[in-house]
């Protein structure tokens, strides 16, 4: 393959992933929450993935956690009610930031996928994601650290 061609090729992935990810985001904008970090644990108020429009009530695939003590931010995934997914949003390849699109997060640097389980879906990645236990009470999810 010459570099014309892979050029062509990469930059149709591209604009094929921006796609499907416009379609995947349903016209939501991503959720950040700043946290802070108490006793090795990160707290998110449930409260943060509820959305509430015309007196629905709908619920946030997920949202991304920063904290100034993190060097990159975790992304939360609710699962179910009572069922959440923490990861830390750094590809295992080469340790650059993921971006999410939808319930896939990607690295922009060499094209690293992952699932919103944090297992490697394309390569070059060969690890899965860093996950977080998430334990929880009434109101709140906590993300312990270590």
């Amino acid at each position: 393959m010459d570099r014309k061609e892979f050029i062509k090729v990469c930059s149709g992935t591209c604009l094929g992933l921006i796609g499907i990810s416009l379609l995947n985001q349903s016209c939501t904008a991503t959720h950040y929450v700043q946290s802070t970090v108490s006793n090795n644990n990160l707290s998110v108020a449930k409260t943060e993935f509820t959305i509430t429009k015309k007196g629905q009530t709908d619920f946030r695939k997920y949202i991304i956690v920063k904290s100034e003590t993190l060097e990159f931010p975790i992304v939360v995934y609710r699962l179910s009610a009572n069922s959440y997914q923490a990861m830390l949003m750094r590809c295992s390849h080469q340790g650059i930031e993921l971006s999410v699109n939808g319930d896939i997060l990607s690295c922009s640097a060499h094209g690293s996928e992952f699932s919103k389980q944090g297992a490697v879906i394309q390569g070059p990645a060969d690890q899965p994601l860093k996950s977080f236990s998430v334990t929880e009470d009434e109101n709140n999810i906590y993300i312990k650290l270590s």
